[in-house]
C-alpha cells in the first residue's frame, strides 16, 4: 500500500499475546486521531473507566508519517481521559522519533489492551513482538529507563516510558520519549494501571509512497516558499538584509550576532536565515532564548526536535550549576515543558553567573518533572501550586508534622531546591501534595469546602472550561474564535491554528487581506481590539479545529501547519492550504483535494464529539461542557467587553457565539450532532448509538 501500512498491532497484557489486523477499514478516518478515536468508539463501550481492566489506548499514525515531508513526526494516543469531568474521549500527541518508528516497523496504530499483573513493557522490532519483565525497570526515572532498554537492545531503540508519577498513577502523569518529548494528558496513569513500564521500538522496515518525486517536489516548495519558523511565524524578530517586516514577538528568533553559545567546538552564529534556504532553517528558530531569555544564549548547545523537522523548536541547554543538585546537566525542551515548575519560585538565587537562576530553576523543574513523567498540564499543575502556596492553603491539606517539614522560606530565598521539595513529594501517592495533581476539577471536588467557586472561575488558573481543562490560546490570542476551538476537545485544546496567524509577525493589515478572502469580513479582530460575534468568526473557528484534526491525523506538526502565510513578499505573503491535499495525492496515488480531504477531518470532530455527548450522558452540551470560567467575562471589571485594550468576553456574546459555531458543524442548539450531521459523514451506526441511548 501507498502511505498507509495497512496494519494493526493488537497487544493484550493480560495474556501477553500480540496479533495483526488489517487497518484497511480506517483509511477514511485519514490515521493518526481518526483512527485511533473510531478504534475507542468501537472497541471501548461507554461507561468504561479510563483504568478499567476494559480500557484500551491506541497509538496511530499516519499516510504522511516518515514520508520525508517536513514535520510528520507527530503521534496521536487516544484514550479516555482520568483528568477532567466526564472522563471523555481525549488524545496525546507526543513527538520524537515515535511516529517514524510505530511507521517503519510496519503498523499504522498499536492498540493495547487488557492489565499485566506484574510490570512489563512491550519489544517491537518490525514483526517480533513481545511482552517483557520490568520488575528491574519499575521505580526507575524515564531517562535511566531508556537508557537502560538502550543498552539491553541496542541504540537505535526508541523508548516510550513512565516514571514515578505514572507508576503511582497520578492523574495528572505522562509517557515520556526522547528524554522530554511528552505524551499528557493522563496517558501515565493509564500504563501505571496497567503495569506497563515503557513501549521500546525499532522498525526497519520502509514507507511506500505513490510518487516520491512529487513529494520531494513539494518538500521543496514548503521548505523554500512557505514556511517559516515554529507556530509559521513567518516574520523575524530583529531586522534582516531580505526582510520587510520585523516583530519581536515571534519566534523567528535567529539572527547574525545570536549564537548557540555552548556549542561543541565554540559558539555558532545562528546568522541570516532567507526564504530559500532550506538548509539553513534550522537556524532560524533559537527557542532557548525565546523561552528563557537572553542568558540562555550562552548555555544553548544547539536547536534539536522531532523527525523529519527542519525547525527544530527543541532547544537543548547545557547548565553546568546543576551538578550541585545531583542532577544532569544537560537536558532538551520546549515553550512550557523548558519551564513547567520554575515558577512556583518567588525569587531566584544567582548559583555562578548574575542572572543565572531562573533558567537554572526552570532546567531543573523540566529535568525533574520529565523524570518523574509528571504532567504539567499546560501549566495547570504549576498554577494550582501557586493558588495553594499564594492563598496559605497549603497548610491546610498537610498534617501540622508534614508541613514542618518543608522549608517554605526557601521559595522566597530563591532556593531552587525548593521545587524538588514540591515535586518529591506531589509524585509521592502517599502524601497529600499529591491530590493536587488530579486536575483542576478533582481537586476542586476534593477542596471545594477550602476553595469556594473562585478556584475554576479564576483567572490564576485560566482553564477554557469548568470540565478542568487547560486554556490553550484561547480569547486573549482570538477572542471568540479563541475560545471556540477549545471547546472540541476534553482537554488542552493544543490548537495552533489560530495562533500561527494572529502571532505570525506580520502586520494586522496583511493577516486581514489573506484571511478575510478565506473566510468573510470580520473574521479577524485587531489584537486586543475585539468585536461582537459574527458568522466569519463561526467559520474562520471551525477552520482551526479542522486542520488541527487533519494535523493530528495525517500526521503533521501543527506548531508548524498549515500555510497560511508565507515569509515571501514577492508571493504578498499568502500561503498554500492545499499543500496537505497534494501531499495525500502524491503519497497514497489517489487525487484528493482540500475541501476532500477537510470533509474527512470533520468526520473525526463528528465522531468524537458524538462520543463525548455520551460520556457526558446527555445532548445538553451548551450547558454541561461548553462552559466557560467567570475569569473570561470579570477580568477588567471596569472596562466594557469589546473595548480597545481588553481580552473579556461578554456572555450573552458567548451564547450567540456557540450557536453559530454549532451551525457550522450541523450540530442542535445544545452543541449535539444531529442524525444529519453524522449520516453526512457516514456515521449512521454512530446516530444510531445515540438514538438507541436517548441522546439523539
Amino acid at each position: 500500500m501507498n502511505g498507509w501500512t495497512g496494519n494493526l498491532l493488537r497487544v493484550n497484557l493480560t495474556t501477553g499475546q500480540s496479533s495483526v489486523e488489517s487497518s484497511e477499514k480506517y483509511f477514511d478516518y485519514i490515521g493518526g486521531k481518526g483512527m485511533a478515536n473510531r478504534i475507542i468508539y468501537e472497541e471501548v463501550p461507554t461507561g468504561v473507566m479510563p483504568t478499567d481492566p476494559e480500557s484500551k489506548f491506541v497509538l496511530a499514525v499516519g499516510p504522511n508519517t516518515a514520508t520525508s515531508s517536513p514535520c510528520s513526526g507527530r503521534t496521536t494516543i487516544a484514550f479516555l481521559s482520568p483528568f477532567t469531568k466526564y472522563n471523555a474521549i481525549v488524545d496525546a500527541h507526543v513527538g520524537g522519533d515515535v511516529a517514524s518508528m510505530i511507521k517503519c516497523s510496519g503498523y499504522d496504530a498499536v492498540i493495547v489492551e487488557g492489565e499485566s499483573p506484574t510490570p512489563v513493557y512491550i519489544l517491537i522490532e518490525d514483526d517480533k513482538v513481545s511482552v517483557e519483565d520490568a520488575t528491574a525497570l519499575w521505580g526507575q526515572t524515564t531517562t535511566m529507563t531508556s537508557a537502560a532498554l538502550a543498552g539491553k537492545h541496542g541504540t537505535g531503540h526508541i523508548t516510550m516510558s513512565i516514571g514515578k508519577a505514572g507508576e503511582n498513577q497520578l492523574n495528572l502523569s505522562c509517557v515520556i520519549t526522547g528524554v522530554a518529548h511528552c505524551a499528557g494528558g493522563g496517558l501515565g496513569k493509564l500504563w501505571g494501571k496497567k503495569n506497563l513500564k515503557a513501549i521500546c521500538m525499532y522498525g526497519t522496515k520502509s514507507v511506500k509512497v505513490a510518487d516520491p518525486k512529487r513529494v520531494l517536489a513539494l518538500n521543496n516548495y514548503v521548505m523554500g516558499d512557505l514556511m517559516g519558523s515554529n507556530n509559521n511565524h513567518v516574520v523575524p524578530t530583529v531586522a534582516q538584509s531580505w526582510s520587510q517586516y520585523e516583530n519581536t514577538s515571534t519566534r523567528w528568533t535567529g539572527h547574525p550576532g545570536l549564537t548557540w553559545g555552548a556549542a561543541e567546538g565554540g559558539p555558532v552564529d545562528t546568522g541570516e536565515s532567507a526564504p530559500g534556504q532550506p538548509t539553513l532553517m534550522g537556524y532560524r528558530c533559537q527557542k532557548s532564548v525565546f523561552d528563557h531569555g537572553p542568558i540562555a544564549e550562552q548555555y544553548t548547545v544547539k536547536m534539536t526536535g522531532c523527525t523529519s523537522c527542519p525547525v527544530r523548536c527543541y532547544a537543548s541547554v547545557n547548565i553546568p550549576q546543576l551538578k550541585k543538585f545531583g542532577r544532569n546537566t544537560t537536558h532538551a525542551n520546549t515553550c512550557l515543558g523548558n519551564n513547567p515548575y520554575g515558577r512556583i519560585m518567588k525569587n531566584y538565587t544567582d548559583l555562578e553567573v548574575e542572572g543565572d537562576g531562573k533558567i537554572c530553576a526552570s532546567v531543573l523543574s523540566a529535568i525533574l518533572a520529565d523524570d518523574y513523567g509528571l504532567w504539567d498540564n499546560y501549566g495547570e499543575l504549576a498554577a494550582t501550586l501557586n493558588y495553594f502556596l499564594n492563598n496559605g492553603l497549603m497548610e491546610k491539606i498537610m498534617t501540622p508534622e508534614q508541613y514542618a517539614e518543608i522549608d517554605w522560606s526557601k521559595r522566597e530565598s530563591g532556593d531552587i531546591t525548593f521545587i524538588e521539595d514540591i515535586l518529591s513529594r506531589v509524585v509521592d501517592k502517599d502524601h497529600p501534595l499529591s491530590t493536587l495533581a488530579q486536575g483542576a476539577y478533582y481537586v476542586d471536588q476534593q477542596y471545594h469546602d477550602l476553595l469556594g467557586d473562585d478556584y475554576l472561575n479564576s483567572a490564576a488558573m485560566t482553564l477554557w472550561g469548568l470540565i478542568g481543562a487547560k486554556r490553550h490560546h484561547g480569547n486573549e490570542c482570538a477572542a471568540q474564535v479563541g475560545m471556540l476551538t477549545n471547546i472540541i476537545y476534553n482537554r488542552d485544546g493544543m490548537c495552533h491554528t489560530i495562533v500561527n496567524i494572529t502571532g505570525s509577525g506580520l502586520p494586522y493589515k496583511v493577516q486581514r487581506n489573506i484571511v478575510e478572502p478565506l473566510f468573510g469580513e470580520g473574521c479577524l479582530d485587531m489584537p486586543r481590539n475585539y468585536t461582537k460575534m459574527n458568522e466569519s468568526k463561526a467559520k474562520f473557528a471551525k477552520f482551526g479545529v479542522i486542520k488541527q484534526v487533519l494535523h493530528d491525523s495525517f500526521t503533521l506538526c501543527n506548531w508548524v501547519w498549515p500555510m497560511t502565510f508565507s515569509p515571501r513578499k514577492e508571493r504578498g505573503y499568502k500561503g498554500d492550504l492545499s499543500v496537505e491535499a497534494q501531499y495525500m495525492s502524491a503519497i497514497t496515488g489517489k487525487e484528493i483535494t482540500e475541501e476532500e480531504l477537510d470533509f474527512m477531518a470533520e468526520r473525526t470532530i463528528q465522531l468524537s464529539r458524538a462520543m463525548t455527548v455520551k460520556s457526558v450522558g446527555s445532548r445538553d452540551m451548551r450547558n454541561l461542557h461548553d462552559v466557560i470560567p467567570e475569569y473570561a467575562y470579570n477580568t477588567e471589571p471596569d472596562v466594557p467587553a469589546f473595548t480597545e485594550g481588553t481580552v473579556k468576553m461578554e456572555k450573552e456574546d458567548w451564547q450567540n457565539a456557540l450557536s453559530m459555531f454549532y451551525a457550522q458543524f450541523g450540530w442542535d442548539e445544545n452543541g449535539a450532532p444531529t442524525r444529519e450531521s453524522l449520516e453526512k459523514f457516514g456515521l449512521k451506526d454512530v446516530a444510531d448509538d445515540l438514538e438507541a441511548s436517548s441522546l439523539l
